[in-house]
């Protein structure tokens, strides 16, 4: 996938995360790519399947690289915990992301990105960083709601991942007062069992979810519930289980001879 046709084609690309890869490529800008490259590989599914995935993993457009790189990283969070995640099949209508096997149930997961507010003092809903929880709200009710309908059909529960990149540093003390589920579901939305809030950031090139903000708010209105197991699962377990690890990190370092575009 990051061969040296695409480490050529991206060079001198500006203000973008390919940018930071690059200049040490050969450190952890190299095992980052190595680790999503590893993910992306052991992810099921035909080449024919994971190809937008692919695009937008390759591209220098921030926004579409960390969406991809989101659903691709809670993909291999929850497998790391002992879940049977699969992807949805596309079809004619929207479909969530994966679907979890639990048991002779399911749960679907559809992972959004809140990405950085680009206005602080801009009065829409989509640039500015004043407006976090409307944005959140704004995700699940209109962008997302044919997803969440999926699940309906299909009597499962639905849920909502929200990868969080917004620049308002209150985003996430002011969600933790919204455990109540008053404000996020004020109106009626029963395709929806909840929302997960998770943070994702890298060290040394290799992507972690920080497992104390991981935060699970339950809509009080759906049609079916996220049991409490998978809550425990997902931010249960001892310190070292709050990371996502790659692998050994001294076999990590970048050797584009060792991959192929398969």
């Amino acid at each position: 996938m990051f061969d040296d046709d695409w480490v050529n084609s991206v060079k001198g690309a500006e203000n973008s995360w390919v940018s930071a890869v690059l200049e040490d490529i050969h450190g952890p800008g190299g095992v980052y790519l190595k680790c999503i490259q590893r993910w992306f590989a052991e992810l099921p599914g035909s080449n024919k399947q994971k190809n937008h995935l692919k695009a937008s993993l390759k591209s220098i457009n921030n926004p579409d690289h960390l969406g991809a790189v989101n659903e691709l990283s809670w993909w291999r969070f929850l497998i790391s915990r002992g879940f049977e995640l699969e992807p949805v099949p596309t079809g004619k209508m929207k479909t969530p992301d994966f679907k979890l096997k639990v048991d002779k149930s399911c749960v679907f997961f559809e992972v959004t990105t809140l990405n950085p507010a680009m206005n602080p003092n801009c009065s829409e809903i989509n640039c500015s960083q004043k407006n976090g929880l409307k944005r959140i709200v704004a995700k699940a009710y209109k962008e997302k709601a044919e997803q969440f309908e999926y699940g309906l059909r299909k009597q499962c529960p639905s849920v909502l991942v929200l990868f969080n990149y917004d620049e308002w540093s209150g985003l996430g003390t002011s969600l933790h007062t919204l455990m109540d589920s008053i404000t996020l579901f004020s109106t009626p939305l029963p395709e929806l069992s909840a929302i997960i809030y998770v943070e994702r950031f890298v060290i040394g090139g290799k992507p972690h979810f920080k497992k104390d903000t991981i935060m699970i708010v339950d809509n009080p209105n759906a049609r079916f519930s996220l049991v409490s197991d998978i809550k425990l699962r997902l931010v249960g377990g001892g310190d070292n289980e709050k990371l996502i690890d790659c692998e050994n990190a001294a076999s990590l370092v970048w050797n584009s001879e060792a991959y192929s575009d398969e």
